[in-house]
């Protein structure tokens, strides 16, 4: 793999193309469909969705849910997968057949057609309005698994909020199948709320528009094929340090303080603290010892933006012989679901400016881990790098050339005086 990237140097633009896909098809995946229908009330207050418009996370939270979950009817039943998409309706819900009774969503489509019901076929990160909202709640929330969905103890006198998490499409041998099996799930919990005459409002969608790559080969970097032995420590691997968890994965081949000290032994390093909170926030926390004393500790608060999709590291400390710097490293940041690379993270500058220090083969990812793998790498080298930059200015001198060139062609007059053999020969008196 390593010999590959090497010859492949002269396809930069190859890659880039491929990176803007990859963008563009991580943008696709965030924009999710849902479908939302009550018993107890009319979806006519609430925005509705125009063909090609896509209802951002906040505006999802604030124009949707809430109104959901406020008032004396406040019950609001969230049935949530892992992959959801138009393509899966119309692959799997017999849309082409009139009298289709809604294929393997049989049971949605049912409630849909009987119910007051509202379509949005895009909205962004509907998971992240999700959580925010199972925060900010008031009343009672429950989390369930679907085979649980039928124990819940709904409070009369509180809203509830009822989070069911269907089975993964992705664990599924047969797509179809599972779609089918969490369908009839949500046919099963709604048919229980009607027969205890519970008021209440429900909506169906997932957490992204496409199957997480759980079991497909990556090849872009070595890191990305190690597995979840060991996890939560600190391992040597690829020439470097690496801590694996579930939830936080970090590489980093050396950390250079100042000019002259080097950080790269792996027993050194030990984790003094991680956590991950609903896939909005996450703090990594870790110390290198020399010679059974701490000499450096380092931690970072990383947190999800809900409008954009991005996370990035919002605060950053380095604690260095006994002095405490803050360190600037706004720029680490990438889409949700990608990790950010960076083969030297140089001139990370404290504030003070009296302390500096980089990472070399620097690789972060603190949100949506699978398999203890990291996934396709967002890295830090700008769309017009020092390559990219030569190239158009040579391709540009090169044009310029041609241009000058064809202005002196166009330059070039015909002759518009002949002889005529029948008239006056045309002299030209030339005096030395």
């Amino acid at each position: 793999m390593i010999t590959l990237s090497r010859d492949c140097g002269n396809m930069e633009g190859v890659f880039r193309c491929i990176a803007i896909l990859s963008c563009f098809c991580l943008a696709l995946s965030t924009k999710v469909p849902v479908l939302l229908w009550s018993s107890s009330r009319s979806f006519a207050d609430l925005p509705q969705s125009n063909g090609g418009q896509t209802v951002v996370s906040s505006d999802f939270s604030n124009q949707y849910l809430k109104p959901l979950t406020t008032g004396n009817n406040g019950n609001l039943v969230v049935f949530v997968q892992d992959k959801l998409s138009l393509q899966d309706f119309t692959q799997h819900a017999d849309v082409y057949n009139p009298e289709s009774d809604g294929g393997v969503f049989k049971n949605v489509k049912g409630f849909m057609d009987e119910l007051s019901s509202l379509s949005l076929p895009s909205v962004h990160l509907p998971g992240l309005a999700i959580d925010d909202i199972i925060k900010t709640f008031e009343g009672k929330v429950h989390q369930v698994k679907d085979q649980d969905a039928s124990k819940i103890d709904f409070d009369s006198k509180l809203p509830n909020l009822v989070i069911v998490k269907l089975t993964s499409i992705s664990d599924s041998p047969n797509e179809e199948e599972g779609f089918r099996k969490n369908d009839e799930t949500i046919g099963r919990v709604v048919k229980q709320l009607a027969k205890r005459g519970v008021k209440y409002s429900a909506l169906y969608t997932a957490t992204s528009s496409k199957a997480a790559e759980s079991n497909k080969v990556r090849t872009r970097r070595g890191l990305l094929s190690v597995g979840a032995d060991n996890s939560g420590t600190f391992i040597e691997y690829a020439n470097g340090t690496l801590y694996n968890s579930s939830c936080i994965l970090m590489y980093v081949r050396s950390i250079n303080i100042g000019n002259s000290t080097q950080l790269n032994d792996t027993k050194s390093f030990t984790m003094t603290n991680h956590s991950c909170v609903d896939n909005q926030t996450a703090s990594l926390a870790f110390t290198y010892k020399n010679n059974s004393e701490i000499i450096m500790t380092m931690s970072l608060i990383m947190n999800v933006n809900n409008v954009s999709g991005y996370w990035s590291i919002d605060n950053a400390t380095v604690n260095w012989n006994e002095t405490t710097y803050n360190v600037t490293l706004s720029k680490v940041s990438a889409p949700w679901g990608f990790s950010y690379h960076c083969s030297s993270l140089e001139k990370l500058v404290a504030r003070n400016s009296e302390f500096t220090m980089s990472l070399e083969g620097f690789q972060l990812q603190p949100f949506d881990v699978m398999d203890y793998k990291f996934s396709d790498g967002w890295d830090c080298v700008p769309f017009f790098s020092e390559v990219i930059w030569m190239g158009l200015i040579a391709t540009l001198a090169f044009v310029l050339i041609l241009l000058f060139g064809f202005s002196m062609l166009a330059s070039v007059t015909t002759q518009d005086r002949f002889d005529d053999p029948k008239g006056k020969t045309i002299t030209v008196n030339v005096n030395e």
